[in-house]
């Protein structure tokens, strides 16, 4: 079905909501009734959402299908009952989410504090949040001790300078999280870290056997700049450039720039294009990778972020705010 022929469809859809009974009672039946009409149109993949209001008999729908553009759909049908939107959507099941992955829920609030913590180039912070809703998703039923939590806690701390006790209760009120709200937060950051650790245990030492030249050790000194600078300058103190970058760095070679990563010791690079400017390098030294703890560690690392990219990729995500 294209997006263009979704009229019909959408019609039916409006009609079988306003048929349904919205009472806590008829919520089996309205289901049989939603599945019989997703039989009838398998392309959507329909999906209905019943949520009972709080305190009241009523029950509010809502169907979700497939876009075929991508994506999904959610249909609501309202009352006109007088009650304005925002009244009335205040106990909705989505109005505090943000995001759903594979079922697993991301409250506003709840992102906002995800937020702060991540840090990875080259990803948005939605691709951000979608990987770590699917990390919460994948760790949520590793078994962590009240060590594990406190050792959490104090990382945590540690990195937002919340070292005395003034400070951390000052942030949680200007965050608007309780202790015991604080508390279940870092039990998921620790189910979080037992979970990446155990995978990237399991998962270096296949990883490192097949991508040995991304974890060759290597010492380069390299410049990024908007005129191309000749190899020679890189020997010399570059005082009479300006607008450059320039790096000197003992790393791994899969995290030089892309130019650099092949190259053997003592081979110079360059000046070649490089993301939109000129990129001039030097391999000073390259030692061929060993199966050691810290390259171990690298590729494990390496290895989890890979799973982990691929394992968002194929997750069902809803966007509920975007």
């Amino acid at each position: 079905m294209t997006q263009s022929s979704l009229g019909p469809a959408l019609e039916s859809a409006v009609n079988l909501l306003r048929g349904l009974t919205r009472r806590r009672s008829a919520v089996a039946e309205a289901h049989r009734t939603a599945d019989a009409w997703a039989a009838a149109h398998p392309s959507l993949a329909a999906q209905l959402v019943a949520s009972p209001r709080p305190g009241s008999p009523l029950v509010d729908y809502d169907l979700l299908i497939d876009d075929p553009s991508g994506g999904t759909i959610m249909i609501g049908v309202q009352a006109d009952d007088g009650a304005s939107w925002l009244v009335d959507h205040s106990t909705h099941w989505a109005a505090s989410r943000l995001l759903t992955v594979n079922g697993t829920h991301v409250s506003v609030s709840e992102a906002m504090l995800m937020l702060r913590s991540l840090t990875r180039p080259g990803l948005s912070p939605q691709d951000e949040l979608v990987r770590l809703c699917f990390l919460r998703d994948a760790a949520a039923k590793e078994q962590v001790t009240l060590d594990d939590i406190q050792a959490a806690a104090d990382s945590f701390r540690r990195r937002r300078d919340l070292t005395s006790r003034d400070a951390m209760k000052e942030w949680l009120d200007r965050m608007g999280l309780s202790a015991e709200a604080f508390h279940d937060h870092m039990a998921a950051i620790a189910r979080d870290h037992t979970f990446r650790t155990r995978m990237r245990d399991e998962l270096g030492p296949e990883y490192l056997a097949r991508h040995r030249d991304r974890f060759a050790r290597v010492r380069a000194a390299w410049v990024v700049s908007d005129d191309e600078v000749d190899v020679a300058e890189l020997h010399g103190s570059l005082a009479d450039r300006w607008e450059l970058q320039l790096t000197k760095a003992r790393t791994w070679s899969g995290d030089l720039p892309s130019p650099l990563r092949e190259a053997p010791a003592g081979a110079a690079v360059g000046p070649v294009p490089f993301e939109g400017r000129f990129l001039t390098g030097l391999i000073l030294e390259r030692q061929e990778a060993v199966e050691d703890a810290d390259t171990l560690k690298a590729a494990g690392e390496a290895a989890f972020d890979q799973w982990l990219a691929d394992a968002a990729q194929g997750a069902q995500i809803t966007w509920h705010w975007l």
